[in-house]
């Protein structure tokens, strides 16, 4: 019996799952009879590149197509369903990346399909192929014969020369969303008369990582292992997950300072033959979700009534700083872990890592703070030194007010938005605001960048080296896409983005560029120097 990702696969256009858009301009151009020669499908594994790619080459060549959709029973769709028809052909380029291999492509275009009514080449994994396939590749497409479609899928759309991207028509293929996949694998359960659980659904949805085909992969183990329902403990059984209980236990432990019952939950994972890498990404995972829940209240659909309460009672028993911080921890030992003789050893310590909560306060000197300066009248020319002001005194304060001061420290009023000609301070807060209506998440990461500032039309937004985690997340495809867009949206289509790393001296620096050194003034926090 074939695998559920091979016997499952969409057939037609209206089977494909979260890429609306793409099918939707797709079945235009097939309606329209407006064919481009060449297409280039992009995006992660899984998420349907090669499924649409065979749809549109069985819907451009139909006898008898049912709109835009193939028939899926005339000679044509047969053959290439079967895999049997020559006039349509899917390579592989991890395989067949030589010169020849495209050369023989180009002796053989010249020829009219024999029964379809286009020749279409479906190039897999395009960017494996060698610089002087890529040469022979273009040659083909500068003067494309009428008859010939080019679809190129590849997870790698930044390898591709620039010569090729700019013939081909772009479709870039998103992740899908996990409501997606369980409603699509909710459906598959039913054709196969299984019985199942939505909780169990979500699970798999989670761990597909937004690839339908790695989620069918992973029913298809789970239906292998289990013969009654399929339900929540049935997935993690099958797949050696960690259960939401024990991680509960283990943020419990986190809370209250427990080393003891953290390495508790650790020895119980490890006697019981759990996966520990798996263990780790759940953990994780939770930090995320909480962290969510304090900006967007989302609670995860996998937990039940009871689940939900302790959800919301360890969210509220851990600050946003606590919660960012053990995100830094765990993301900066993921190689550690991956790479370890012993996982058990590094995720003990990663744990304990968590309680000792003084290693991050060090200072004797609060971090240094720049104010952005006004912009003096142009018609005011003052070239005098600038005069010197002395601290102001400092009153004693109360450890209620130092955590407070400490908490307000990520103000917007303290971070450097510096103006210029073509970028001003109520620009980023236009774009943020764009940024939330898409990606929550992503707006309240962009809530601790440090520097913002526009040179040569690129804008440039700099995190401090303690939140590395912002930096990495925000690059992370979903995220910078939406910041790309909203940026390009306010200030104009031309606009690039540039995340970086920055530092306090990196910020005068950057200040300086702007007003020059006599207008840049800097508060220690009111310590004298």
């Amino acid at each position: 019996m074939q695998a559920l990702y091979r016997r499952y696969r969409p057939k037609t256009f209206d089977e494909v799952v979260g890429q609306e858009k793409i099918v939707t301009a797709l079945k235009n151009q097939i309606t329209e009879d407006h064919i481009h020669h060449a297409y280039l499908f992009s995006g992660t594994r899984g998420t349907g590149k090669t499924s649409v790619a065979k749809i549109f080459a069985r819907a451009i060549n139909c006898l008898e197509p049912r709109g835009a959709n193939p028939c899926n029973a005339c000679e044509v769709c047969r053959g290439i369903l079967e895999e049997s028809l020559f006039d349509v052909m899917e390579i592989d380029a991890a395989s067949n990346n030589s010169v020849d291999d495209i050369r023989e492509i180009r002796e053989n275009i010249v020829y009219a399909p024999a029964v379809a009514k286009k020749k279409v080449y479906i190039v897999d994994e395009v960017h494996m192929l060698s610089k002087g396939a890529f040469n022979a590749l273009l040659k083909i497409l500068e003067e494309p014969p009428a008859h010939a479609v080019f679809i190129l899928a590849t997870t790698e759309p930044q390898k591709i020369p620039a010569t090729i991207l700019s013939r081909s028509q772009k479709f870039s293929f998103s992740r899908l969303k996990e409501v997606e996949i369980a409603r699509e694998l909710g459906r598959i359960l039913d054709e196969e008369g299984r019985n199942y659980t939505e909780d169990a659904l979500h699970i798999v949805a989670v761990h597909g990582d937004g690839s339908m085909r790695d989620s069918l992969s992973i029913l298809d183990q789970v239906l292998s292992l289990s013969e009654d329902t399929i339900d929540a403990a049935a997935v993690r059984n099958s797949l050696g997950l960690s259960e939401d209980e024990r991680i509960f236990r283990i943020l419990d432990g986190v809370i209250a300072g427990d080393a003891a019952l953290l390495l508790d939950v650790v020895e119980d994972a490890y006697l019981g033959g759990r996966n520990l890498a798996l263990l780790y990404d759940a953990l994780l995972r939770y930090f995320r979700e909480l962290l969510f829940y304090r900006y967007a209240e989302k609670i995860p659909p996998r937990f039940a009534e009871e689940e939900k309460e302790t959800f919301i009672a360890q969210t509220r028993q851990l600050t946003e700083k606590d919660l960012f911080r053990c995100i830094d921890l765990f993301d900066a030992a993921r190689d550690a872990l991956k790479y370890a003789k012993e996982p058990r050893g590094v995720l003990e310590v990663l744990l304990l890592k968590t309680l000792y909560k003084e290693a991050e306060e060090e200072p004797v000197d609060k971090p240094v703070r720049v104010r952005t300066p006004k912009r003096e009248p142009a018609q005011k020319s003052d070239t005098s030194s600038p005069s010197v002001r002395p601290p102001k005194p400092q009153e004693s304060e109360s450890p209620r007010e130092a955590e407070e001061a400490s908490e307000a420290l990520r103000d917007d009023s303290d971070r450097d938005i510096i103006p210029s000609e073509e970028f001003q301070p109520a620009r980023w807060e236009e774009i943020v605001s764009r940024v939330r209506t898409e990606n929550i998440a992503c707006a309240a990461l962009l809530k601790d960048a440090e520097t913002v500032y526009a040179k040569n039309r690129a804008l440039h937004i700099g995190f401090l080296p303690r939140f590395r985690f912002h930096l990495n997340a925000v690059q992370k495809d979903t995220n910078r896409k939406t910041l790309e867009e909203s940026v390009r949206a306010v200030l104009g289509e031309d606009w690039a983005v540039i995340i970086e790393k920055t530092d306090e001296d990196a910020t005068l620096d950057a200040l300086r560029r702007v007003f020059g050194d006599e207008k840049v003034e800097v508060d220690r926090g009111g310590k004298n120097g």
